[in-house]
């Protein structure tokens, strides 16, 4: 058996000798053959698992995707099933504990404002609460589901198909570290983002309390370049911190070196990187909420069917709706981590020769 291709950064393990291209094997891979004239003929690259072994267009990457899904469904999807179930059931037994009063206030047209105040006041403690639980448990669940993707698609390039229990394993040992750099790689655009908004939002409450239309105005002005300054800061940290999670389980990497890795790896290419993932987000937001809304549009007539005014109106309605978001998700969610990966392995391929040693390892 071959041995498996070395992830780790070029100077890593010390000094390494520059990579050399690979002996043509038997089924053809290898130099270019020269032609009369000095031209030649450009040989395909080797294929020997779900991208060819050279730089990628985006195309590639999808179908690359779609490929590496394809080719170890029990794990990618039982994972994602199981993080997309335990996310949703969560949200929706949370909405309908803490929202129940509320709506039922709001459909009550004799209700008083003070009743539906009130019902607001009790609301917001519990919904505050749901919101930072599910948003810690979607952290953990989501950093587990891109390292076990990422560890399939660094196998499955080279046509491999990795064991569910063998990526659980190699995910497991990294998960804290999965979830600090997922922490990070979070917090890092919000906080810039919070930077450049605050200022307006306070100059516009004090100009308001103050009385103060020159202030006012002057806060709209601050609110509305700091919304856009916001926007494109945010897009530029995401982008430069996408391919972190990958160094760390591939490379090995601590959080900080990850960070540091995929800061200089999106160095280059950055506007390539930033986007085919924003299509790729908008694609997976588009097709979810196409093959969503049906269940939604289902959910509210079973709903109406049980009543408006019943207990039942509100889980029935989130029970229905929420097996439609589970049956989505759990297919876009590995789709769109592969697209993560595989933008790693391109990255790579396109700075660092990766290809030639990836073809070395599949010519073995």
């Amino acid at each position: 058996m071959s041995e498996p291709p070395s992830w780790t950064a070029p100077g890593a393990g010390g000094q390494q000798p520059p990579p050399v291209p690979p002996q043509q094997p038997a089924g053809g891979w290898g130099q270019p053959a020269q032609v009369p004239g000095g031209g030649s003929w450009a040989a395909p690259a080797p294929r020997p698992g779900i991208i060819p072994l050279r730089p990628l267009s985006l195309g590639e990457l999808w179908d690359g995707a779609f490929r590496a899904v394809r080719s170890n469904p029990g794990p990618l999807l039982g994972s994602a099933a199981v993080v997309v179930v335990v996310i949703t059931v969560l949200q929706s037994v949370l909405q309908a504990v803490f929202t129940g009063d509320l709506l039922t206030s709001l459909q009550d047209p004799a209700a008083p404002p003070e009743q539906v105040l009130d019902s607001f006041s009790s609301a917001v403690p519990g919904v505050v609460g749901g919101l930072l639980l599910t948003s810690v448990l979607t952290l953990v669940a989501t950093a587990l589901l891109t390292g076990v993707v990422t560890v399939s698609v660094s196998t499955a390039v080279l046509g491999r198909r990795t064991p569910g229990a063998e990526l659980w394993r190699r995910v497991r040992e990294r998960l804290w570290a999965l979830v600090g750099v997922s922490l990070l790689v979070s917090l890092l655009p919000g906080l810039a983002v919070t930077a450049l908004v605050v200022p307006g939002l306070v100059l516009l409450v004090g100009g308001a309390t103050g009385g103060s239309d020159g202030a006012v105005l002057g806060g709209v002005l601050l609110v509305l370049v700091g919304l856009l300054g916001a926007l494109a800061l945010g897009l530029w940290l995401s982008t430069r911190l996408l391919l972190a999670p990958a160094a760390l389980v591939l490379e090995g990497q601590g959080v900080g070196g990850a960070v540091r890795r995929a800061w200089g790896l999106s160095r280059r290419g950055f506007w390539r990187l930033l986007g085919i993932w924003l299509l790729t987000a908008v694609c997976v937001a588009v097709v979810g909420g196409v093959v969503s809304t049906p269940f939604t549009i289902i959910g509210t007539i079973a709903g109406s069917v049980v009543g408006l005014d019943s207990p039942l109106y509100l889980p029935v309605t989130l029970a229905v709706t929420g097996v439609g978001t589970a049956l989505v998700y759990t297919v876009l969610y590995p789709l769109q981590s592969a697209v993560t990966a595989l933008q790693y392995v391109d990255q790579r391929m396109r700075q660092e020769g990766l290809d030639v040693e990836l073809a070395r390892s599949a010519a073995q």
